[in-house]
C-alpha cells in the first residue's frame, strides 16, 4: 500500500511543482470531482498542516510554511478538525420511495 502512497505523491507534486500549472485552476477543476475526491483532498490537506506544525524539526526553507501551518493549525483546532473526528466518515445511505 506505501507505494500507491509513493506513486500519488509523486504525482501531486510534480503537478504542484510545475511553474506552468495554477494552483487555483487546480481548485477550480477540483469542483467538478466526486464528494470522496474532495473529501480526501482536505484530509491530505488538514494532515499536510498538522503534520508540519507539531513537528519539532523542519528544514530550514519550510520555517516560513511552518509558522503558517501553526496559524491554520490553531484555527483547526478550534473548529474541531485535528482530533479525532478527522477522516472519512461513511456517508449515510438515504433512499427515496418512490
Amino acid at each position: 500500500m506505501a507505494s500507491l502512497e509513493d506513486s500519488a505523491h509523486k504525482k501531486i507534486s510534480a503537478a504542484l511543482a510545475d511553474s506552468r500549472i495554477s494552483p487555483a485552476v487546480l481548485a477550480r477543476l477540483l469542483q467538478g470531482e466526486s464528494t470522496y475526491v474532495n473529501e480526501s483532498f482536505m484530509q491530505y490537506f488538514y494532515n499536510y498542516v498538522i503534520q508540519i506544525a507539531t513537528a519539532k524539526v523542519i528544514p530550514f526553507h519550510l520555517a516560513e510554511i511552518q509558522q503558517e501551518c501553526i496559524t491554520l493549525y490553531n484555527s483547526l483546532t478550534e473548529l474541531g478538525l485535528t482530533g479525532d473526528t478527522v477522516g472519512r466518515v461513511p456517508l449515510p445511505r438515504e433512499y427515496l420511495t418512490v
